[in-house]
C-alpha cells in the first residue's frame, strides 16, 4: 500500500484513540470500580469504555477489517481478512489505577501480520505518537529519532513487570535480564507499561526496552514506532517478531543491538 494512502488511514484513526484515551484520562481521578481479572492483574471501566469507543470507530471506517483486543479477544469477519487492528485499550491498567502517570492506549494495523500503521497515545502527558510503514515516527507532529548512544556503559534500558504470565517462569528470566544489564548498562528501569516504554524509546529517552512475554497488543504499534524512528525490534534470540502470544522482545536504538543479544544470551 501506498504511503499517502496509509497516512490517510493513520490520520482517519487518530481522533478516535484520542477520545478513547481522554474518556480514560477523565476516569482515573474518580476511579471507583478496579476489578481483579486474576489473582494479580486488574481491569477498570476505563479499559472497557476505551476499548469500546475504539472498536466502534473503526469498525465504522473499515467494516471489513478484522479486530483483535486485548479485552475482547478477536472479532473476526465472515470472510478472513489480511487486515488486523490489534487494540490494548488501556496499556499499564496497574499504574493507572494507582493514579500514575504511566500508562496508554496502544492501536495498530497489520497487514498479513505485520504492523503498518501505528498510534500509541500518553494521555497523562499529552503525547500522541505515530508512525506508518516507511513514513517515519512522530510526536505531536513532529519527526523523531532513537538516541545515538553507543556505548552499553552509557545506555538506559527499561524491562517488562514482573508479577504477569508465567509469574515463577517471568521471575526467573526477569532477575536474569536485570543482573546481566545492571553489570553492562548505566541504568535499568521498570515503567509497567509497554507502550510508555515503546514511545520512550522512540523518542531518544531510553535505549533499549526488553520483554520476557508479551502479547500482540503490548508490541505491535511500538515495534513500528521504533523501527520508523531508526532503531530495530526483534526476539531475544534475534529472529523477527512474529506478533504472536508469548513472544520475548527487543527494543533498541538499533546501534546497541546486538550488544543487547549478547548480553541477554549470556
Amino acid at each position: 500500500m501506498d504511503k499517502a494512502t496509509l497516512k490517510e488511514m493513520l490520520l482517519s484513526v487518530e481522533p478516535i484513540v484520542r477520545e478513547a484515551g481522554l474518556s480514560a484520562l477523565s476516569l482515573q481521578d474518580n476511579l471507583t470500580d478496579v476489578r481483579y481479572k486474576s489473582a494479580k492483574d486488574v481491569v477498570t471501566s476505563a479499559d472497557i469504555s476505551s476499548e469500546k469507543i475504539i472498536v466502534e470507530g473503526i469498525s465504522k471506517l473499515f467494516p471489513e477489517h478484522s479486530i483483535r483486543t486485548e479485552e475482547a479477544g478477536r472479532i473476526e469477519k465472515e470472510n478472513p481478512s489480511l487486515w488486523t487492528w490489534v487494540i490494548d485499550p488501556l496499556d499499564g491498567t496497574v499504574n493507572f489505577s494507582r493514579g500514575l502517570p504511566l500508562w496508554g492506549v496502544s492501536v495498530a494495523l497489520l497487514y498479513d501480520s505485520k504492523p503498518i500503521l501505528a498510534l500509541c497515545y500518553l494521555p497523562k502527558l499529552s503525547e500522541m505518537f505515530i508512525a506508518y510503514q516507511g513514513g517515519g515516527c512522530f510526536l505531536n507532529g513532529k519527526r523523531i529519532f532513537v538516541s545515538e548512544t553507543s556505548v552499553m556503559e552509557q545506555a538506559i534500558v527499561s524491562n517488562g513487570d514482573f508479577n504477569v504470565g508465567d509469574v515463577e517462569k517471568i521471575h526467573n528470566e526477569n532477575l536474569k535480564n536485570f543482573s546481566a544489564e545492571a553489570k553492562n548498562c548505566m541504568r535499568v528501569k521498570c515503567f509497567g507499561s509497554a507502550v510508555t516504554e515503546g514511545s520512550f524509546l522512540a523518542a531518544g529517552h531510553l535505549d533499549a526496552f526488553v520483554m520476557t512475554m508479551s502479547y500482540p497488543w503490548d508490541i505491535a504499534g511500538i515495534a513500528l514506532l521504533v523501527e520508523e524512528a531508526g532503531g530495530k525490534a526483534t526476539r531475544l534470540d534475534g529472529n523477527p517478531l512474529q506478533f504472536i502470544d508469548g513472544e520475548q522482545a527487543l527494543f533498541s536504538n538499533g546501534i546497541l543491538h546486538e550488544n543487547f543479544l549478547e548480553i541477554l544470551r549470556k
